[in-house]
């Protein structure tokens, strides 16, 4: 993008914030409610119409519960001018994104593209339960995880985080937690807002609406409607910027090499085997014991972009994908990562509830829900490292120089064939389009049956519409047939299939494709043609959920009230999706779809109870125990696999203990399930395709077929959980102005159900473990042929870490104050285990296609707002990576136990840490009355901080962890009325 443009796009920006503002209108705004777990303003306090408890329980008491909970409110999301609700979440250290616009190079190009999913503690998106309004979602993906782009931040009241298991509570999926969300149902008035941005080099072009009304009618009818838009241009692919562009690739040494690592991290690494316009490639034996292998004259003839061809140059290290040096396409061209560094994305959604007080004790309500995202990708572009060419192939380039001639080269060696390696960019990738559209309704009862009981009962229908096509994808066997090109009778270029003995192998459609240079000769039009061919894959699912709930107190103890909760849900998800024939035969290079059908059915009963043991005696201000059970029947079935059932129980124990008032313990062991999803047990198994590095063929790195998807045999994983924590709450004076909170938790995840990728499932296999090694096919020279990673239910996958969290809020005179925040995440270990041993990935802040990603040890997330008068307000918010290592399952010369003849060892191991410091300005505009308008001007990753420069599943660096975008821009205004 030009400066040009750029300046236009900003010019763009004021104009949309003046437009804006010209449209304020005088009005009332809303007070937001503060958490019990917010520092309240000196001149705020007690201000609130109501007391908010949160609880991180079904029971509501005046009790803190045991299990940790943090809270993130509508006003943070305003002070980092966050554009949804994923990207605020996902900024706590408590979370690792997981899936977003920039992660969508991880996955299979069918994949579900620019969702915001949830991820506690690394452990996995399945294994984190997110509700709105202590509900469940309908899922947006065939995991049944929730895809927060559907829920309008504009209605958020707050987001609770049970950072704990949660599972006795709230059900299945709640191992590592639960989000709630929480939809301020009772806002009066108008709210909209609106917001541009863009990055320093011209794009990632952001816009984003928003607008919401409440409106109350007669004394006891209440209506709230909300709604948003955004779009998103994204970030193409490594060319466009300089860390990706040149930044570091894993090279491999060859076969009975010694001499150096066995992975060398450097930076000059480009794919030589498989350029834009091709390249003659040496047999596999000329690899071994060399660090550039050894060129027969026919070896390393690469060809223009007319075909005309000319000796490569090698690099001074080189195996049969890479090299450092010598002739390449250029920085950032690579044909294995041509993905968008972030893909472009579009979402929408609405939401609106109706509340009716029915009578005084009865309160009804509707809930209407619609989402929409849909995400821009591309499948990746076929590419071949030995394409065999006969001699007869009518396309083979002529020279004058016989030294570049490759027929008189084959003569002279006595050759019928030689080999080729291209990235066919002229063919080019697919292009992948994904929509998702989402439907809820939610209909609820509250009943208060008498000032100590309560009850209520929802039914909640959900179906999740999901659709990817990819126009132009490319189909092997046909790319296969048009390489392989002869001369019929009249000279004509041919398919030899066409005209071969055998009759049975004949495709008239058929056209030969010219492999030399980029797209070359009259038919190369009808040859992309006829090797390409559209795709698609749908997905629907349908839920329906119906639960009720009571809750009171039996009997009042001399500490308090005896309250519990007793309920039941049933809940039915169905999955059923479809695929184009093409896909159903795994015929495409990459991104083939599959049928999927299945069906789970969910029927549940618990109970909880909180029992005041002492309150407001000597060394116990309150002493209190919680508890809760739930027992679940599964029904599991499918149309194409056998039916099964699965009965758990789960349960959960906690207490809080307060010597005084300024001090509380509190503690929780639970033990919390999550049965395998429709698609782990019965969805497709698709093909892709990746890079590992062999150990029994001495390390080769090499591409390989790779196959994905479920496993009807999986069973329910089962964690045992505990945390132990301690919050400081002063009262009074300076004291007051404080708050903190530090909690240690520890999760044992047994029968984990995961993938456990390609790298780790040959390496596990050369280290002995025979599970492992009965995922992988070999041909008779022992080259991998095909890994089988699907779902499995690995040993055990723990995690053990401590969660920081402090509030500080300075008055400065009467109507100024400085807010301080801090919230850090030490991750201790987060370990699986397997039958060859642990691997461990806490640290782990690399991310290598073919391994399970890690998580940072350190993580903090610091926040400064300074409140000027009524009238303007600076927020800094500063993020902290602490250095890590790059892949578990690497051995630095940095790190101990390492030599350089190690399978695994590598040139180096360690990851840099990095900062984040993101600022933004806010211009109270004064309207009048209590109806508040504001304009706000920010710039994040101020310092335009790259992510570290080595390699990444998606091209270079860790694009989902790191900032892959540099230096952004917004402004947008925000009214309430």
């Amino acid at each position: 993008m030009t400066r040009f443009t750029a300046a236009l796009r900003t010019r763009t920006c004021l104009v949309a914030v003046a437009i804006g503002l010209a449209g304020v209108a005088p009005a009332h705004a809303q007070q937001n409610a503060q958490s019990a777990q917010d520092v309240p303003a000196a001149d705020e306090a007690g201000a609130n119409d109501e007391q908010i408890v949160v609880t991180g329980s079904r029971i509501v008491s005046g009790f803190d519960r045991p299990t940790p909970v943090s809270v993130l409110s509508a006003a943070r999301i305003e002070e980092r001018g966050a554009t949804n609700l994923g990207d605020a979440l996902n900024e706590l250290p408590a979370f690792r994104a997981t899936n977003t616009p920039a992660s969508t190079g991880l996955g299979a190009a069918g994949g579900y593209v620019g969702g915001r999913i949830l991820d506690l503690r690394g452990l996995g998106s399945v294994r984190t339960l997110t509700l709105v309004d202590g509900k469940r979602f309908v899922p947006s993906t065939t995991q049944a995880t929730v895809d927060t782009n559907m829920i309008p931040s504009v209605l958020l009241s707050r987001a609770e985080v049970v950072t704990g298991g949660a599972s006795a509570v709230y059900g299945s999926d709640a191992v590592s937690g639960v989000v709630n969300l929480l939809i301020d149902k009772k806002f009066t008035g108008y709210k909209l807002n609106g917001q541009v941005g863009f990055s320093q080099y011209g794009d990632n072009f952001t816009t984003q609406f928003g607008a919401a009304g409440g409106w109350q009618i007669g004394d006891n009818f209440h209506v709230i409607i909300g709604g948003e838009y955004e779009r998103a241009e994204g970030v193409e692919s490594c060319p466009q910027r300089d860390w990706c562009a040149h930044g570091l690739i894993n090279i491999s040494r060859n076969p009975g090499v010694t001499s150096i690592p066995a992975n060398n991290i450097l930076a000059g690494v480009y794919p030589w085997t498989a350029p834009y316009n091709g390249v003659t490639t040496p047999p596999s034996s000329a690899y071994a014991g060399k660090l550039v292998p050894t060129w027969r004259p026919i070896d390393g003839i690469g060809f223009r972009a007319d075909g005309t061809p000319f000796k490569t140059t090698q690099g001074v290290l080189a195996n049969n994908l890479y090299s450092q040096g010598g002739t390449n396409d250029g920085p950032g061209e690579n044909i294995y990562f041509d993905f968008p560094i972030v893909s472009p994305t579009k979402r929408y959604n609405a939401m609106g509830y109706a509340t009716w007080q029915a009578t005084p004790a009865l309160t009804l309500e509707l809930g209407l829900t619609y989402g929409h995202n849909e995400g821009y990708h591309r499948a990746v572009a076929y590419r071949n490292t030995a394409i065999t060419i006969r001699s007869d192939n009518p396309f083979i380039p002529t020279s004058s120089d016989p030294s570049l001639d490759l027929r008189t080269l084959m003569a002279q060696a006595g050759l019928t064939s030689f080999t080729l390696g291209k990235g066919f960019k002229d063919v080019g990738p697919g292009d992948l389009v994904v929509k998702d559209n989402v439907y809820r309704a939610v209909l609820s009862a509250a009943y208060e049956i008498n000032s100590n009981w309560k009850a209520d009962i929802y039914y909640q229908y959900g179906r999740n519409e999901f659709r990817s096509d990819i126009t132009g994808g490319t189909i092997t066997s046909r790319m296969l047939n048009a390489l392989d090109a002869t001369t019929n009778g009249a000279g004509q270029p041919v398919c030899r299939i066409n005209v071969d003995a055998n009759p049975n192998n004949n495709d008239a459609a058929c056209v030969p494709l010219n492999p030399f240079g980029s797209g070359q000769g009259a038919t190369f039009a009808a040859a992309k043609a006829y090797v390409k061919a559209n795709a698609f894959q749908t997905n629907n699912t349908t839920e329906h959920v119906v639960a009720a709930n009571i809750t009171g107190s039996l009997i009042e103890l001399p500490a308090g009230k005896l309250g519990i909760a007793v309920g039941g849900e049933y809940r039915s998800d169905s999955v059923n999706g479809d695929a184009d024939a093409l896909s159903k035969s795994l015929a495409f290079f990459t991104g083939n779809g599959s049928v999927i059908s299945g069906k789970i059915e969910v029927a549940e009963v618990y109970g909880e109870a909180e029992v005041p043991i002492l309150r407001d005696v000597t060394a116990f201000n309150e002493l209190s125990l919680n508890g809760a059970i739930r027992r679940t029947h599964y029904k599991r079935s499918s149309a194409l696999f056998p039916s099964s059932t699965v009965d758990v129980t789960t349960w959960k124990v906690g207490g809080v203990w307060a010597p005084i008032d300024a001090i509380r313990f509190r503690a929780t062991r639970s033990r919390d399930i999550r049965a395998p999803n429709v698609s782990e047990l019965f969805g497709p198994l698709t093909s892709s395709s990746g890079i590992l590095n062999d150990p029994v063929n001495g390390g080769q790195q090499t591409v390989v077929p790779i196959t994905l998807g479920s496993n009807p045999n999986l069973r329910p994983e089962k964690a045992d959980t505990w945390t132990v924590g301690v919050v400081v709450q002063p009262t009074g004076g300076v004291a007051g102005r404080f708050r903190g909170s530090v909690d240690y938790y520890d999760m044992k995840i047994k029968d984990a159900i995961s993938t456990l990728g390609q790298q780790n499932i040959v390496t596990r296999c050369f280290q002995g473990d025979a599970l492992s090694c009965a995922q992988i096919t070999r041909d008779a020279n022992n080259i991998i042929t095909n890994v089988k990673d699907v779902f499995q239910n690995v040993n055990q996958l723990k995690a053990r870490g401590i969660d920081f969290e402090v509030g500080y809020r300075q008055p400065i005179g009467t109507e100024s104050a400085l807010n301080l925040s801090l919230l850090a995440s030490h991750m201790i270990d987060l370990i699986t285990v397997d039958a060859v041993g642990p691997v461990e990935r806490a640290g782990q802040t690399g991310l290598r296609g073919g391994t399970p990603p890690g998580i940072p040890d350190w993580t903090l997330d610091a926040t400064a707002n300074l409140e000027l008068g009524k009238l303007f307000a600076f927020s800094t918010h500063v993020r902290w990576i602490n250095k890590g290592f790059y892949n578990a399952a690497f051995v630095g010369s940095e790190q101990p136990g390492y030599t350089v003849t190690r399978t695994d060892s590598s040139s180096t191991n360690a990851m840099p840490g990095r900062t984040y410091v993101d600022m933004l300005a806010t211009v109270k505009v004064p309207v009048g009355g209590k109806d508040k308008a504001s304009v706000y001007f920010g710039v994040d990753n101020v310092f335009n901080v790259d992510p570290p420069a080595f390699p990444g599943a998606n091209g270079s660096g860790n694009n989902v962890l790191f900032n892959p975008v540099g230096r952004m821009f917004k402004a947008g205004i925000r009214t309430t009325f």
